[in-house]
């Protein structure tokens, strides 16, 4: 497994403190910019108010015998040879967006809706060395861990069910 950004629903308090943080993050030109259109992560609830969900890639692992190791939706919808790729030492889905053309493909593939098109390109949660998103968490509702397979089928489960 590798190391991802941990929802826990419980804990949110639906601040979107997480999304503006990791804006901050992906500034560019020398101008730090709290724009949360622009980040990694994106936070929806469900249409009763009563779920939330920060939106956060979990780096789909391949978990199927017989699948290459880089299976992953995103990965396979895109038309552009090598611009989504696994990391080999990481295991992180990773988006080149110098050769992202910015068809959408990805983003329609992904059905946790965890990649995002912003300023004409895909973009995802890689990860952060040290991620603002964790730290700005005051509910600590996200954590850097080790994903294990109860997690992973939990949080797909709530993102089906709180769409973006």
């Amino acid at each position: 497994m590798s190391r991802i950004i941990v929802f826990e629903q419980e804990r949110c308090t639906f601040c979107h403190l997480c999304t503006l943080y990791c804006s901050l993050t992906f500034s560019k030109g020398g101008v730090v910019e709290a724009r949360p259109s622009i980040a990694r992560i994106r936070v929806a609830q469900n249409e009763d108010d009563t779920l939330y969900a920060a939106h956060v890639c979990f780096q789909c692992p391949v978990q199927e015998p017989g699948l290459p190791r880089d299976a992953a939706a995103c990965i396979t919808a895109c038309p552009v040879e090598g611009c989504i790729t696994r990391n080999p030492q990481t295991n992180i889905v990773e988006i080149n967006e110098e050769t992202c053309t910015g068809c959408g493909k990805c983003v329609r593939a992904c059905e946790y809706q965890a990649v995002f098109l912003t300023d004409g390109k895909a973009v995802k949660c890689e990860v952060c060395e040290d991620p603002l998103c964790v730290k700005a968490c005051a509910p600590q509702a996200l954590t850097l861990a080790e994903a294990d397979e109860e997690y992973l089928e939990k949080i797909a489960q709530l993102y089906k069910e709180v769409r973006l």
